[in-house]
């Protein structure tokens, strides 16, 4: 979530600021796609993804 072609039209149209999330239910699920998802991200041209420290985005290398 969002799909990959809504990931491509971001960064496309400039988008770089990406965070990377797990709605985990149950500790066993914490950081479930994780890695899945920075092998996505990296596959559709994406060479970062974001946290934040004091509100300012903090940019890690995929």
């Amino acid at each position: 979530m969002p799909s990959a072609d809504i990931l491509k039209l971001y960064r496309d149209l400039g988008g770089k600021i990406l965070t990377i999330g797990s709605d985990s239910h149950r500790p066993e699920q914490l950081g479930a796609y994780i890695e899945e998802t920075k092998e996505l991200l990296k596959d559709i041209g994406f060479q970062y993804f974001c946290t934040y420290e004091n509100m300012k985005p903090a940019f890690h290398r995929l």
